[in-house]
């Protein structure tokens, strides 16, 4: 994905919001895309986002499936906090969850926030980004 692709598709979410933008990758581009639901079909999990300012969702993993909805978990597998601008910094390609957390701005918990879980998610991430960039060009 050369760099025109990526900011192309951050101007198009410019003034979305983080459930808005997530939901272009898992559930537009993840889950939009057939050749995706092997990789998703490995784990059945949840995630629940908190960004700062915006409603709380949850996005889960089904049977190679993805659904979202507005709220909160009591348990989820997978839990991340982060603000807005990082949010749509990793979403689009443009930092990695990686670096967010080691920059100390994008915070990962849950049971399954080991480095499987998280490494899990950073999958799911990159696959819908591409999937959905494969969609629009």
């Amino acid at each position: 994905m050369d760099g025109k692709q990526v900011n192309k598709m951050a101007d198009q979410r410019q003034a979305g919001t983080s459930y808005q933008l997530a939901q272009e990758i898992f559930v537009q581009g993840l889950d939009g895309d057939p050749a995706n639901r092997e990789f998703m079909g490995r784990h059945n999990r949840t995630i629940q986002f908190e960004i700062e300012g915006e409603p709380p969702f949850i996005v889960e993993v089904r049977d190679g499936r993805v659904a979202m909805r507005e709220g909160v978990l009591a348990d989820p597998d997978l839990g991340v906090k982060a603000n807005p601008d990082v949010f749509r910094q990793v979403f689009r390609g443009l930092m990695s969850p990686g670096e967010a957390w080691m920059d100390d701005k994008w915070w990962v918990g849950g049971a399954f926030s080991d480095y499987v879980g998280t490494s899990w998610m950073m999958r799911l991430i990159k696959a819908g980004i591409r999937s959905r960039m494969q969609q629009i060009w």
